[in-house]
């Protein structure tokens, strides 16, 4: 397994090449454009919605980058399991380490889930409820009119968005994780569907070459998957 390796057209070389500085300048551009921090803690629900929708293309994008790359160069074995020390007590310095650390980007999809699984229940929402000013009741955001100037929670996205540009500055790493992951017996990558790239905000050329790289992946990955 180790000496299986993945030589790739040249158009699909240069589509990695030029998705890797596609999402590298949107990136900065982004943060440059509303002023998007590590430590930014709430954002208006616009901008939400604008980086929501980037990172939902561009990570998947960033996956099959990574994975050819991965690929071409070949799988490495994995690394032997490491044995936990009965003796090793943790120390209060190590979790302010660990909380300091840079988000990871995350390389491997979940699974395509429960295909007979049902979707929630629709909730009809009638306006804000009558509240008393003793009681300790934390208001649902949900229960007001949306408003596209709305201050949000931004937290969780600007982590998505700090682990993306993590992934663009030290590919190298994780190309080396995901190539030690090549001959697992499961799929690492999962089909996209159609729908993904029909759109921006990627422009139309983007999202073709996103396609491109979607349907050259999925059509590598067998010939690693050891199952």
């Amino acid at each position: 397994m180790s000496d299986l390796r993945y030589t790739p057209p040249t158009e699909i070389r240069s589509a990695v090449w030029l998705m890797l500085n596609v999402l590298s300048l949107a990136v900065i551009s982004l943060r440059e454009r509303f002023g998007i921090a590590p430590c930014t803690p709430f954002l208006p629900r616009h901008v939400l919605s604008s980086l929501s929708s980037f990172l939902a293309q561009a990570e998947p994008a960033l996956r099959r980058c990574l994975y050819l790359s991965a690929a071409e160069l070949g799988a490495l074995p994995a690394p032997a399991p490491i044995m936990a020390s009965p003796n090793r007590k943790s120390r209060p310095g190590n979790a302010v380490a660990r909380s300091s650390a840079p988000p990871t980007f995350r390389l491997f999809e979940a699974g395509l889930g429960r295909k007979d699984a049902s979707p929630p229940p629709k909730t009809f929402r009638t306006g804000p409820r009558i509240r008393f000013l003793d009681g300790d009741d934390t208001p649902d955001i949900h229960e007001y009119d949306a408003h596209s100037d709305d201050i949000l929670p931004a937290r969780a996205l600007v982590r998505r968005l700090a682990a993306l540009d993590h992934a663009l500055d030290h590919r190298d790493v994780y190309i080396r994780k995901l190539r030690r992951a090549l001959g697992a017996p499961r799929a690492l990558l999962k089909p996209i569907g159609k729908r993904l790239y029909r759109r921006g905000p990627l422009s139309f050329l983007q999202c073709q070459t996103a396609r491109a790289l979607e349907a050259e992946a999925q059509a590598v990955q067998p010939y690693f998957n050891s199952s």
